[in-house]
């Protein structure tokens, strides 16, 4: 029995060695597992802040520039609005000088100018308010119901060549030198 109670001792401690040891492979799995389970907790965490750092950056770039956007877009329609005031300022400017007696002085240098383009005598088609004006500088008024502020349409004498001198054409054809003057004093 001795041998048997020394055999079975013997078994016992092995057995306890071999608990022992799946104890401490067991605990240093579990420690790892632990070790790693926390990393990864930690590295979801730093990835989640810095996509939400990053979603927050393009967000609020988004908005930025939507919002300099939105301030350009108004900036030129103001801008666009003051030009339109400008150049409406500038055609009453213009009937109104069409009525005044300077305009008189200044359709006589019209016509010597379009006499000069057009290579002598010309026609004209005119407003009925400067007719009159008109046949005094020794021009031919073919038709004297042009709508327009100022000026004429003047033809050579073969009918072959046009010059339109309206105020309306005159200030169509250099609008946008208008609205850079405009601007630049602005």
């Amino acid at each position: 029995m001795a041998a048997a109670e020394a055999l079975l001792g013997e078994v016992d401690e092995k057995r306890k060695k071999t608990i022992q040891m799946l104890e401490a492979e067991y605990s240093a799995k579990k420690d790892e597992v632990a070790k790693k389970a926390s990393e990864q907790e930690s590295y979801i965490l730093d990835s989640s802040k810095k996509e939400g750092a990053a979603a927050a950056q393009r967000e609020k770039i988004r908005i930025g520039g939507a919002a300099k956007l939105q301030s350009k877009k108004m900036m030129f329609d103001a801008t666009e609005q003051m030009l339109e005031a400008n150049v409406s300022a500038l055609k009453q400017l213009l009937a109104d000088y069409a009525n005044s007696k300077e305009y008189h002085e200044t359709l006589a240098k019209m016509v010597s100018y379009a006499n000069k383009r057009l290579g002598g005598s010309i026609s004209v088609v005119c407003r009925s308010a400067d007719a009159a004006a008109l046949k005094k500088h020794g021009v031919k008024v073919t038709s004297s119901d042009l709508n327009a502020t100022g000026g004429f349409k003047a033809t050579n004498r073969d009918g072959t060549l046009e010059l339109d001198l309206t105020f309306d054409e005159l200030l169509r054809s250099r609008e946008e030198e208008a609205r850079a003057l405009i601007l630049g004093k602005e």
